[in-house]
């Protein structure tokens, strides 16, 4: 029986991705840089930080790291104080875990004060016990140290414990812990679908539905 649930925030929660790519893209773009197609793909396990350090390495970008953090902070705190929306279903699958005493958090490369403002305009905040941002464990996903540490805040174990992300690499870190997977789909991601469906222990190909809390919890 699982005894916990660490869900991953953009592109699994929150219909975010498209935003984050579109507001990268952008930065790069203003200094007269094309970026790669892969860019994305490449950035998502990663924490802000190591993010901000690729792409002015890549990029060669004319601004500090601290400067990238700060402006990809600027543009994103309105999307995620005042728009962003919820993957369907989320609310009601929130719900029935709170009602069956399973502890919830949220591990995310986003950085902390971003999701909490997020969680509390969607009034979803109370459902969970902590969220976790990989700048403050200190590494991305490709390490599961943001995945003990949310066990460690829920009292549970690995092997009890559900991972619910759309990143390949961050699943495959968390499938490497001997965690159990949740894999759901996003578009920034569909290259790796195939990937993930094999890999993953249950799928969520668009919305959560009362088919995925029967079958999983």
């Amino acid at each position: 029986m699982l005894k916990g649930v660490i869900f991953d925030a953009d592109g699994t929660l929150l219909k975010s991705m498209e935003f984050w790519n579109s507001m990268v893209v952008d930065l790069i773009k203003s200094t007269g840089v094309t970026p790669d197609d892969k860019l994305i793909e490449i950035l998502t396990p990663m924490s802000m930080l190591e993010g901000a350090e690729y792409i002015k390495r890549e990029y060669n970008l004319p601004f500090s790291v601290q400067e990238i953090i700060k402006e990809e902070n600027k543009v994103i705190e309105n999307f995620y104080f005042n728009d962003v929306e919820m993957r369907g279903g989320t609310v009601e699958l929130l719900k029935y875990l709170k009602n069956n005493h399973i502890p919830i958090t949220v591990a995310t490369a986003t950085d902390k004060y971003l999701i909490i403002g997020a969680l509390k305009h969607l009034d979803i905040i109370h459902y969970f016990k902590d969220a976790i941002s990989c700048t403050d464990i200190g590494e991305g996903k490709t390490s599961p140290k943001i995945y003990i540490e949310c066990c460690n805040i829920m009292n549970t174990v690995p092997v009890d414990t559900l991972v619910v992300e759309d990143s390949l690499s961050a699943l495959t870190t968390a499938k490497n812990a001997d965690f159990k997977t949740m894999a759901v789909f996003d578009s920034t991601q569909k290259r790796f679908w195939d990937k993930l469906k094999v890999l993953a222990d249950y799928t969520v190909e668009s919305d959560f539905t009362e088919s995925h809390i029967l079958s999983v919890f």
